[in-house]
């Protein structure tokens, strides 16, 4: 296994569909509604608010699918932490089987 391809599956997944977007929480109306009337604007709408804790979640469980798709049962995401500031983070772990 190639440490590139599995950052590079990171990427694809995930870096490149939430960089410089603005993530939007898909009960917040008012806001999604004026995100979708500006032209070529980035936005990602989520299930649930975008805090960090929500985000790590969201995240682990869109790599969590994508290993999964590339690597079957040879490659196992155990953790992703999200960083708000250098001091903050959320961690989302896996459930114990």
């Amino acid at each position: 296994m190639d440490y590139s391809e599995v950052k590079r599956i990171a990427n694809v997944a995930l870096v490149d569909q939430w960089d410089h977007a603005f993530l939007v929480y898909s009960e917040d109306a008012g806001l999604l509604q004026f995100l979708q009337s500006l032209e070529d604007h980035k936005t990602v709408v989520l299930d649930s608010p975008p805090t960090a804790e929500n985000l790590a979640l969201t995240a682990f469980h869109i790599l969590d699918a994508a290993y999964q798709d590339s690597y079957g049962n040879r490659l196992r995401l155990e953790q992703v932490r999200l960083f708000e500031t250098p001091n903050c983070w959320a961690d989302a772990v896996r459930a114990p089987d």
